[in-house]
């Protein structure tokens, strides 16, 4: 399987992404970095000595001008198919894969149902890390890989076969940074197009600007998402819901829960701009309500 990875970076922390970028590059055919804000010489510079040998396997996109991360995805896309590469996998700036090896070698093997993959995603190392990377596996529990049917999955870390982007027709370039993820897969799977979560590997991946905070001895996360962010959040996401009705009914029960319920009490309890965040939220749900399907 010959893979063409890429990575869309918007002001990223140059150690976290060449940590990133570490920890999948030698598995793949041809990494892109796409400049979504311009990246230092100097990150470039240690970049392509790192990976710049006479295989090429990091090349730059993008003039540093914020498009959003689907026009960027669609871009590979096209040059996979030009490329000749067999998947594209799509990854965020802040994303490190543990054991990615052992996803490849999962989704490339003949057990691999037809479709497209996404690794299970956990917030940081720990014990978790040890299971699965099948170092230490959980008593009663099979090493076997497992390819479990998922509703939606993140964009980071998404390995999708460029069959399945033709039938799709990539991503949904009216969204420009949230919902891409969910529209994509509920999309896939109105066509038909399952997606499978699998067992070998993970992804360290952390969503927002995570905070704990306490209340009368309780603890809970905060994740302090801006008010643009969550505009587009309650916006793209419920578009997508009134989109694909006949699979999004999964979705939009965890949606709602979650961002109607779960996210704006701890909002309340924990946050700052709760006035901008608040309108942000109502603006998102008027603009899915009056959007044109």
């Amino acid at each position: 399987m010959r893979v063409l990875a890429i990575c869309v970076v918007y002001q990223p922390q140059p150690e976290l992404l060449l940590r990133s970028v570490a920890s999948y590059a030698d598995a793949v055919d041809k990494v892109l970095i796409w400049q979504n804000s311009p990246i230092s010489e100097s990150l470039e510079d240690r970049m392509v000595a790192i990976w710049g040998d006479e295989r090429g396997r990091v090349e730059f996109r993008g003039d540093g001008s914020n498009v959003g991360i689907a026009v960027a995805l669609n871009v590979a896309w096209r040059e996979a198919v030009a490329g000749g590469y067999d998947a594209v996998l799509t990854m965020d700036q802040d994303s490190v894969w543990h054991a990615f090896g052992s996803f490849i070698e999962a989704v490339n093997s003949p057990d691999a149902p037809a479709g497209f993959f996404a690794p299970r995603i956990l917030s940081k190392p720990g014990i978790e890390d040890r299971e699965a990377t099948g170092k230490k596996a959980i008593a009663g529990e099979s090493t076997t890989t497992v390819f479990a049917p998922f509703d939606t999955a993140f964009t980071s870390g998404m390995l999708v076969p460029v069959q399945v982007l033709e039938k799709v027709g990539g991503w949904c370039e009216d969204f420009k940074v949230d919902g891409i993820d969910n529209e994509f897969c509920l999309h896939a799977r109105s066509l038909g197009i399952q997606g499978y979560r699998v067992s070998s590997g993970w992804l360290e991946h952390a969503l927002g600007k995570v905070v704990i905070k306490r209340l009368f001895g309780l603890r809970f996360r905060t994740y302090n998402y801006t008010p643009d962010r969550l505009f587009g959040i309650y916006r793209n996401n419920l578009i997508a819901i009134k989109k694909y009705p006949s699979v999004s009914r999964n979705f939009r029960h965890e949606f709602y829960r979650t961002w109607l319920w779960r996210r704006p009490l701890r909002m309340l309890l924990g946050e700052r701009d709760l006035k901008a965040k608040f309108a942000a939220i109502r603006r998102g749900i008027r603009a899915a309500r009056k959007a044109e399907i």
